[in-house]
């Protein structure tokens, strides 16, 4: 499947990942670069003991389609990857889908882009209002 070419995922964006088992939700932040097919970025995170995790994100877009990995900076976590499979909705500020440590854990996830095209189109309408 081709690319949209008006989608571009570029951004702050807000986030939420889930466990499979009882462990409570965590919230994150990212910062997304994309670069045609391809994204990087980086995310931070508050880990369980209210320590700030930081990784670094990388991936790539087919069509409505995100696939990235998210590697932690610090040990232990940097030993592993973190995949996520995500479907970029209409508009382009929202993905939801899954992640996966390979042979491990997998659950949920929500990103959400600051700004996105409801507050565009508030700021726009208010403009042309004020013309």
């Amino acid at each position: 499947m081709a690319r949209k070419a008006d989608l571009d995922l570029t951004g702050r964006w807000s986030g939420i990942y889930n466990y499979p088992h009882s462990m409570p939700p965590i919230a994150f932040e990212a910062v997304i670069l994309d670069s045609g097919a391809f994204i990087t970025g980086e995310t931070e995170e508050s880990g369980r003991n209210g320590d700030t995790l930081h990784a670094m994100v990388e991936g790539h877009l087919e069509g409505s389609e995100v696939r990235f990995a998210k590697i932690y900076d610090e040990a232990p976590r940097a030993a592993y990857r973190i995949d996520y499979i995500g479907t970029i909705a209409d508009g382009g500020d929202e993905i939801h889908g899954r992640w996966q440590i390979p042979g491990n854990w997998s659950g949920t996830f929500l990103m959400v882009r600051e700004g996105g095209a409801e507050e565009e189109a508030a700021e726009q309408e208010s403009a042309e209002i004020r013309a």
